[in-house]
């Protein structure tokens, strides 16, 4: 059984043998193989249900038969047949070069392969006879019985029983054949109405019901009707009469629909009673068989809790006992055992009950102990003594017999010596011939036998004791009686303890006093007449089945007329549908064969078109390896030349940078260095003053080609106007301003 979430993989689909690409298949064999798989699925069975046996569940009487679909989902275009070609097309091809170039030469494969390159093979895939519907019927006895859908028969078979009105033409000398004489004879102008009743018959109609006479009766006024109408040859031309005439009938029509519909109803109603009682009914046995499983695996449970409680206490037991013996081998005993001493004295262990160390024999006597109504009351094991026969009350012993002898009849050996040591202690056991001789004869003298004399009498020694030990002696005595009745009175508070559940329920049955008398009396009489009344309920339920289950039969018994009735429409309905399957099965037969004859030029175009396609396909790599080699000898050169240029040009810079390296003086070194330890170590605040201190140590070089440049120059612009002298002054003070603020 599946579960709800549980996936089923399959491996392979229905029909991938035909449009999966990557389906491959060896051979024809495998092929035609799958296929006849594809074609005996037994998916493709249908239930064909028998409105007769609908409700049967006599296995001789099904309600349904397997049907074969006779639908294909394959189209008709698709081929079915195996191509040898999709599975080995390079070497197919190979063979027929060499075969258009040497018609002598053979096949070129061998082997054990050699079978898959032969010219395959046209299967047989014409779909199964759709004749009558009957002869198509394959019964789920055989698919369940692991027979092969190959092995059945699926040729329409002759019916059993045939009946044929045929005079004899043999003639004896003393008699001749009666001819045949139908059962009866309608006479010209009669039209008897037990004709028109021939859906009826016994179980289906018959004896005649309500239901059955109302249906005659509108068959009479539909016929009065329809006589009564005018002849349509008379109103031919009447258009308005014409169409009156279809009215009434259509009305008619209508009206027995009407009927129709609500028997059907009336039917769905009763059915669906029948299911919502059964549906009921199953949810009842569901819920008991649930009930009854929680039952059992309570009672499970509980039984393994018991078992583990009485392992535990047993483990506890045997622990205490391990503590206990190795608490008294840790003493150091002085004198050995005095066994003699022991059994000496009444008031040592040996003669103590063993219930003073714990042990109680009697604790699992109650497990054997048989509690019923017999056991527990002596009325019980008088009635008990009545019921039994004779013959139980004498015992009856029966020893089965040693076997002396063997399979083969053979005395076994060892009864063999006992026969023999029998045999022997007989014969010794037989007086003698003397002795027999002097057991005939008299004695002749007799003989006085005389007693010895009579030993004299022991005298007994009394020991006197003493005041002190006889005072010990009845303190032991007196110690022992204690011990004795405290052993006695816990014997009693136990058995109490186990049979207090008895006590109860003595006391619950003899009770003593007369108020729990009366009491009694009345716990007996509300039990009494709740029996009566759970009685008188289940009276009352099966009145109530009873009478539904006589509307069941008569509904049933309505439904079945209905459905025989439906059943001889759908058995005329069946026949025309297999006229009409074996005009579509020779339809379909013609359309066959021209679509096969339509596959065979399509799949030889398509061949051809293979053909100049792998031609087309030969000649595009040719040119396409040909365009290969020469860009590729373009791009390498055109590499060649640009990996020269990137090499010179980074030559280049790199004799620039060393050139500047090497011209580079000191001034510039130190900038150098600046930048770099200004770039990688020294913050923000250290590089503005990196860049005062720089700015302050080349004002002295600035001032100095200021005044070397400029100096000259202000000495001859003395004379100039004004405004140069202004602007001269202007440029003056502005480029000596920082020498004042340095």
């Amino acid at each position: 059984m599946l579960l709800p979430n549980e996936r089923v993989t399959i491996k392979e689909r229905k029909h991938d043998y035909l449009y999966d690409p990557l389906y491959s298949l060896s051979s024809a064999a495998d092929h035609e193989r799958v296929a006849t798989k594809d074609h005996l699925d037994v998916s493709k069975m249908r239930k064909l249900f028998s409105f007769q046996n609908l409700f049967s569940e006599v296995p001789i009487y099904r309600p349904y038969i397997w049907h074969l679909n006779q639908s294909d989902p394959v189209p008709m275009l698709a081929s079915r047949y195996f191509h040898p070609v999709d599975v080995c097309k390079k070497l197919i091809q190979i063979s027929q070069l060499k075969k258009n170039k040497d018609p002598m030469i053979g096949h070129v494969f061998e082997g054990m392969d050699r079978s898959k390159y032969f010219t395959y093979h046209t299967l047989s895939l014409c779909p199964y006879p759709s004749g009558n519907p009957k002869s198509m019927n394959i019964t789920l006895d055989s698919l369940a019985g692991n027979q092969n859908i190959t092995q059945i028969d699926l040729r329409p078979k002759p019916p059993v029983y045939v009946s044929r009105y045929v005079q004899t033409m043999y003639r004896d000398s003393e008699a001749q054949t009666d001819p045949y004489s139908p059962l009866y004879v309608v006479n010209t102008g009669e039209n008897p109405e037990t004709l028109k009743l021939t859906s009826l018959s016994y179980g289906y109609g018959l004896p005649v019901g309500l239901f059955d006479v109302e249906r005659i009766e509108r068959a009479r006024q539909r016929r009065e009707i329809e006589a009564n109408l005018p002849p349509y040859k008379d109103i031919a031309n009447n258009l308005v009469q014409i169409a009156k005439r279809c009215k009434i009938l259509e009305g008619l029509e209508n009206r027995e629909w009407y009927f129709r519909e609500r028997e059907v109803e009336a039917m769905q109603e009763v059915r669906l009673n029948v299911i919502v009682q059964l549906l009921r009914r199953r949810e009842q046995r569901k819920q008991g068989v649930i009930s009854r499983r929680l039952d059992q695996k309570w009672s499970e449970s509980c039984a393994q809790n018991e078992t583990k409680c009485r392992a535990i206490r047993h483990r506890y037991i045997g622990e205490l006992r391990k503590l206990l013996k190795l608490r008294l081998a840790a003493k150091e005993y002085k004198f050995k055992r005095d066994m003699i001493m022991d059994y000496a004295k009444p008031s040592s262990q040996v003669f103590a009950p063993l219930t003073r160390l714990g042990v109680f024999p009697d604790r699992s006597s109650e497990r054997y102990v048989v509690k019923n109504i017999y056991s527990s009351r002596y009325e019980g094991l008088l009635t008990l003594e009545t019921s039994l026969p004779r013959f139980a009350f004498q015992p009856r012993i029966r020893l089965q017999l040693p076997k002396l002898h063997t399979k083969d009849g053979f005395l076994k050996r060892e009864y063999r010596h006992q026969k023999e040591l029998a045999e022997l202690h007989d014969y010794l056991q037989k007086p003698s011939v003397s002795e027999r001789n002097t057991a005939l004869r008299k004695p002749r003298f007799l003989q006085k036998i005389e007693k010895p004399m009579p030993r004299p009498i022991t005298s007994d020694y009394i020991t006197i004791k003493s005041e002190e030990s006889e005072r010990q002696e009845v303190a032991v005595i007196m110690l022992q009686q204690l011990i004795r009745g405290r052993a006695i009175q816990t014997q009693m508070y136990e058995g109490k303890r186990k049979r207090s559940e008895l006590i109860v329920e003595s006391r619950s049955t003899h009770a003593l006093l007369e108020d729990e008398q009366a009491q009694k009396k009345r716990e007996k009489l509300t039990i009494l007449t709740k029996q009566e009344d759970f009685s008188h309920l289940l009276h009352q339920e099966r009145l109530v089945e009873d009478i539904l289950g006589q509307f069941e039969c008569d509904s049933l018994a309505n439904m079945l007329d209905f459905l025989s009735k439906e059943l001889d429409r759908l058995i005329e309905e069946r026949r025309i549908h297999a006229l009409v399957l074996i005009a579509e099965r020779q339809r379909r037969i013609r359309e066959a064969e021209e679509c096969g004859t339509r596959q065979k030029e399509e799949r030889r175009r398509r061949e051809q078109d293979e053909i100049f396609k792998q031609l087309v396909k030969v000649h595009e790599d040719t040119v396409d390896s040909y365009l290969i080699n020469i860009a590729g000898l373009a791009v390498n050169s055109a590499a060649d030349y640009l990996a020269k240029e990137e090499i010179s040009t980074l030559a280049q810079k790199i004799e620039q940078a060393n050139l500047y390296e090497l011209n580079r003086g000191e001034l510039e070194t130190n900038e150098l260095a600046a930048e770099l330890i200004h770039n990688f170590l020294i913050p923000f605040v250290n590089k503005s003053s990196h860049e005062l201190h720089e700015e302050r140590r080349k004002r002295k070089y600035l001032n100095g080609a200021h005044r070397e440049i400029w100096g000259p120059s202000r000495d001859a612009a003395g004379n100039v106007s004004d405004s140069t002298g202004l602007q001269l002054k202007h440029h003056d003070t502005t480029t000596s301003t920082p020498n004042v603020w340095w």
